[in-house]
């Protein structure tokens, strides 16, 4: 049976930030993201997951991304990506940790190693969107490393990729459960009404959003999203459900107050401020 996102489950399993927290309880979102001409997806990403409460983001970007990062967001750390050995040597497992990887990060050789040393070595909830989702179709010896802290985000064209077929709008709910079934992910259809697939078999239909979130970026905004609310103790199923619902609503806020035909993907981070989160 699928369920439907709305107002009043969110608020029901929403959880009240501590009075006497602080940054590193709040949670730390490491964002692997970016690459030569989509450096604009790791800066989404990462002001996204600072905006949806966590209390502190790393950017693991390439060197020329560093002046473009600190311009449009000094709150944010960085580290230079400089290949598998350098998450090697990050501090990556800690508690209330969380990943997003993928977004605009190619498909070299050295994003490959990358996302497998991730899968092999991190247990930590890793959002996986975007080129990940492209590097991992192109090795699905990979699927048997997938658990419930991996979070995929694809759309139809990615989901057919992972599923190894054409899949439509209809056809994807099918092969979407059908994957969740051989491998326990948490697992995010994105389009109209977006379909959530958790690793405990469940199925969710989003009840916010709208087409004029069909804009470049948006989805590196919902994967900063998901990611900042894992860091912030949500289990990864809990964390994609009320990711996807607050991305959708902030759409649908700026769609209520402007047009949906001038929404970008920066007024959704805007809009959070809005949203009790």
């Amino acid at each position: 049976m699928v369920k439907i996102l709305q107002e009043d489950w969110v608020q029901s399993h929403r959880k009240e930030r501590a009075l006497d927290g602080h940054k590193r309880s709040f949670g730390h979102v490491w964002v692997i993201a970016g690459s030569e001409g989509t450096l604009g997806a790791s800066i989404l990403s990462s002001r996204a997951a600072l905006r949806a409460g966590c209390g502190l983001v790393t950017a693991i970007i390439p060197k020329d991304g560093v002046t473009a990062l600190l311009v449009n967001s000094p709150e944010i750390m960085y580290a230079i990506n400089e290949g598998k050995s350098v998450l090697e040597n990050l501090p990556l497992h800690e508690e209330n940790t969380a990943i997003v990887f993928g977004p605009g990060v190619g498909l070299s050789e050295q994003a490959s190693e990358e996302l497998h040393y991730l899968l092999e070595h991190v247990k930590v909830p890793i959002v996986i969107d975007a080129d990940g989702l492209t590097l991992l179709a192109q090795h699905p010896e990979w699927y048997a490393l997938l658990s419930h802290n991996h979070i995929l985000t694809p759309h139809l064209g990615e989901l057919s990729r992972l599923v190894g077929k054409t899949v439509d709008a209809e056809s994807a709910l099918v092969e979407a459960q059908k994957f969740v079934q051989h491998y326990p992910v948490q697992l995010v259809v994105k389009g109209r009404n977006s379909q959530i697939f958790t690793s405990d078999r469940k199925q969710w239909m989003n009840s916010t959003g709208n087409d004029g979130m069909a804009t470049a970026g948006s989805g590196d905004v919902l994967s900063g999203i998901i990611a900042s609310l894992a860091a912030q103790s949500y289990s990864p199923d809990l964390a994609t459900c009320l990711g996807v619902y607050y991305h959708g609503l902030a759409g649908d806020m700026y769609a209520s107050t402007y047009s949906k035909s001038s929404l970008v993907a920066g007024d959704l981070i805007e809009m959070l401020k809005q949203i009790k989160i």
